[in-house]
């Protein structure tokens, strides 16, 4: 039992290496194609969701497989609840990548382009670094600074306002690319959504190694 115990600890984390590298892939060419309104960059991140949500099944399935190999007590029970609400996050993360790429698709197929929102790449940047860390956080690095994401958090929440009422203006003022500009409310949302699932990740970080929320 106990060698199939070890055996299954090493295979999961192996499994969450690759999916954090992947979710970390997707936010950085997120990120270029975005900035370069990539359509080939797009696509290929859109369609690559799958697999991501696929090595998130697998981590799901061998942490619960890991948890019923021994007789769990509370602490086994909170890294269980701990690990899939995590896993959750990320999935979530590499979802909006997707949807992002999808309306970069969208923006590209409408032709006539508006220029982007003044510091729409900044936000993105800020985010990014919470997804960057956190990912350190969840392998046992730094993880006594996760609560500091929150203050990150609150510089992408601030931009998420600045930007809509931006794009509101815009919307009012050259009604006619309207579309356009919807397109970007719903990539800034989902850039402050992934950031706020950045910092779910980091406070279940903390619930796992301090019994706190």
């Amino acid at each position: 039992m106990l060698e199939s115990y070890d055996i299954a600890i090493s295979e999961l984390k192996s499994r969450l290496d690759n999916l954090g590298l992947a979710v970390e892939q997707a936010v950085g060419e997120t990120a270029k194609a975005l900035a370069t309104m990539d359509v080939e960059l797009a696509k290929k991140i859109y369609e690559g969701d799958d697999e991501i949500d696929a090595l998130v099944r697998e981590c799901m399935k061998k942490d619960m497989t890991i948890d019923m190999l021994q007789n769990p007590v509370a602490t086994d029970w909170r890294n269980l609840m701990a690990t899939l609400k995590i896993l959750s996050d990320m999935e979530r993360i590499a979802d909006h990548c997707a949807d992002i790429s999808h309306y970069i698709l969208h923006l590209k197929e409408y032709g006539d382009p508006v220029d982007q929102p003044t510091g729409l790449m900044e936000m993105y940047a800020v985010m990014s670094s919470m997804v960057s860390d956190v990912l350190d956080f969840y392998k046992g690095k730094n993880s006594s600074q996760a609560d500091l994401m929150k203050d990150k958090d609150d510089i992408v929440d601030e931009a998420f306002n600045r930007l809509i009422a931006q794009i509101s203006e815009k919307v009012k003022s050259d009604p006619d690319h309207s579309r356009q500009y919807i397109a970007y409310v719903l990539i800034v949302k989902y850039i402050e959504r992934m950031a706020d699932h950045a910092n779910n990740i980091a406070e279940w970080v903390i619930y796992r190694e301090k019994n706190q929320l």
